[in-house]
């Protein structure tokens, strides 16, 4: 069995929970949510010692079986059930937004979507530095008389959750971790489930590129139980298909990561592990810095660098031949996920939890990056999800 099927992308017997952050610019208040806090301690695992039962040659070639469909830019959206009927006009979607670059790309995105609905749409703003301003955003968003609030990689409370209820309105989430995705939420686009696939791809990759003996040091902020799927996906592959390869967790802490701090911690952590030969990064923004940071210190030709969810910055990279791989991925596809839930609920249809959470993705290197400068497939998506919808 692959790890294509809903049982692999599970982490035994994890209850469903959520997945990765577009919204990467919230340190302070993901933080203040965050139930665990943030260290720069690191773990070290040897799948040598976890008495995998295959052997380096055939885990090899079982990570290339597994990356093999990946390579290729993907065709087809995930949610294929079309629409019983046209969605019905005029309701109402308040976005709870910030001025990450990111965010504004959800809000944008939802915006367009609306208007081609013929919905109301509006944006209410909140600091992210500040977290009674969420409360407040959450007032003033209800004030409009919503049909459905949408928000993005923050955990709510269960105050927040039921306020929205009480006003007879309904949560739209994405990239949120951890959610229970029951009345008032309706779902969570980009799901834990979605982060934990994308480990899992990028450790084939990995396993592959080096052979069955990779040596990995991966950056990791454990304030961020949203990326806990890729780190869990990652070693869980590691562990199943590559007995000689290592694989070692650098925390980071949120100082250190607002600081610009990064490159300089992960460098170190490589020169206290002399035999890595990769640095692996849970988020592209993360990576920012750590070409010149490796050149600096005399690491370049020695230390590969690849990530999940590959930024401008990682596929230029790509392109220059500086960085090795990333997973392709599109923060926007969440707006179209989020949309067509909106949509369902609306016509008092079943929402796919399981197709609503995952997003396409493939594996990008050098040989097959292209001239693109931002990764957002399949190029037909929005038009895909128009005629499930029956909108022109």
């Amino acid at each position: 069995m692959t790890h294509h099927t809903r049982r692999s992308r599970r982490t035994g017997g994890r209850q469903r929970v959520h997945g990765l952050a577009a919204i990467l610019g919230m340190l302070v208040l993901a933080l203040a949510f965050a139930a665990c806090g943030s260290d720069d301690s690191s773990s070290d695992t040897s799948s040598s010692s976890s008495g995998a039962s295959s052997d380096a040659s055939g885990g090899v070639a079982e990570a290339q079986k597994r990356l093999e469909p990946y390579k290729a830019a993907p065709t087809k959206i995930t949610i294929t059930e079309p629409l019983k009927s046209k969605p019905p006009g005029g309701k109402t979607v308040v976005m709870l937004g910030t001025n990450d670059p990111n965010n504004q790309k959800l809000q944008k995105g939802l915006k367009e979507l609306a208007a081609l609905a013929g919905w109301n749409y509006s944006t209410v703003s909140y600091d992210p530095a500040n977290p009674a301003t969420l409360n407040g955003a959450i007032d003033t968003a209800l004030s409009k008389n919503p049909d459905y609030v949408a928000e993005a990689g923050i955990p709510l409370t269960p105050p927040m959750i039921d306020k929205v209820k009480s006003a007879g309105a309904k949560w739209v989430l994405t990239s949120v971790h951890p959610v229970d995705v029951k009345d008032p939420v309706i779902v969570d686009a980009n799901a834990y489930e979605n982060d934990e696939l994308m480990g899992k791809v990028l450790a084939d990759f990995f396993i592959s590129d080096s052979k069955g003996k990779g040596n990995i040091v991966i950056e990791h902020v454990p304030a961020y139980p949203i990326l806990e799927g890729f780190t869990d996906g990652f070693q869980a592959e590691v562990k199943e298909l590559c007995p000689d390869c290592k694989v070692k967790i650098q925390d980071i802490t949120i100082p250190d990561l607002t600081a610009g701090k990064v490159p300089s911690v992960m460098v170190s952590a490589l020169r206290s592990n002399p035999d890595a030969d990769y640095v692996g990064f849970d988020v592209g923004p993360f990576a920012a810095g750590i070409d010149s940071a490796l050149a600096a210190a005399g690491m370049s030709d020695k230390v590969k660098v690849i990530g999940e969810a590959a930024d401008e910055a990682a596929i230029a990279s790509l392109k220059s031949g500086k960085q090795t791989a990333w997973t392709g991925f599109d923060p926007v596809y969440s707006t179209r996920v989020m949309m067509d839930a909106m949509f369902r609920d609306t016509l008092g249809m079943p929402i796919d939890q399981e197709k609503s959470g995952l997003q396409t993705t493939q594996i990008l290197t050098k040989d097959n990056v292209g001239d693109i400068s931002t990764w957002s497939e399949p190029k037909d998506a929005l038009d895909q999800f128009k005629a499930l919808w029956q909108l022109g």
